[in-house]
């Protein structure tokens, strides 16, 4: 017998109790996304980085960062949801730099940062940036 089977043999003697506030009698209007999120202009793309320079010294990270890169009202905006940064510019390659730069930044301050001084996402955030480039000796 195979797991289908079996499952279907374990679920099929099942009776759904009836609920006045979920038949289909009870309609409300549901929308779809596009009424409620406005359509990006442009192209949108998905890039890995591989590394990052930091004061003319180029970095190798630890994993790529996959980068959303996009156009909005002719400006383009490169964000990597997982680090929490958004760079901006007049091209890719500026929306790109400007993102890592913020990227820099942000690897310096939770390098400081103590781990008893930060709470909720950043501490997902410093776990991040500690490992985020491979170490050089």
């Amino acid at each position: 017998m195979t797991f289908a089977t079996y499952s279907y043999h374990q679920v099929r003697n099942i009776t759904r109790e009836t609920v006045p506030a979920f038949t289909s009698s009870c309609t409300f209007p549901a929308g779809t996304a596009q009424e409620h999120i406005p359509e990006f202009g442009g192209k949108r793309l998905f890039a890995p980085i591989w590394s990052i320079t930091d004061r003319a010294e180029k970095r190798q990270l630890s994993k790529p960062i996959k980068v959303h890169i996009y156009m909005e009202e002719e400006v383009f905006f490169a964000e990597s949801e997982t680090l929490v940064v958004v760079g901006t510019g007049s091209s890719e390659n500026e929306a790109i730099d400007d993102m890592c730069k913020h990227i820099i930044h942000f690897y310096h301050y939770y390098r400081k940062l103590p781990l008893d001084k930060v709470t909720g996402d950043a501490i997902r955030l410093k776990k991040i940036y500690g490992t985020l480039f491979v170490e050089t000796k």
